[in-house]
């Protein structure tokens, strides 16, 4: 899947439901971010060590800006910095409260 965040396309994948049956209602689980490391990497490798917190978590994997198959955008936006914004600008598009990150 992806999103439009701070004017790039991020893509992200996702494990587990976000939600869970309490008798009549629904809990919220709480939501857990893998991100990638440095420049040419993606949340692939991340799957087989992280999926197996889909029962108590929805796990969230996610392609930083220029990564994996996450648009590029301009190449002076490949920062730290940058990333930071796009997790934030990630979570707030996608209403995300409290992730761990």
């Amino acid at each position: 899947m992806r999103v439009l965040v701070n004017g790039v396309r991020l893509f992200f994948d996702v494990e587990g439901a976000g939600l869970t049956p309490s008798g009549p209602a629904l809990t919220s689980k709480p939501t857990l971010i893998v991100m990638h490391g440095g420049p040419g990497s993606d949340h692939s490798s991340f799957k087989p060590w992280f999926g197996r917190f889909a029962d108590i978590a929805q796990v969230v994997y996610i392609d930083h800006r220029g990564n994996g198959r996450s648009d590029d955008g301009p190449p002076e936006a490949q920062t730290l910095a940058q990333w930071g914004d796009d997790i934030a600008g990630f979570c707030e598009a996608l209403e995300i409260e409290r992730p761990i990150v």
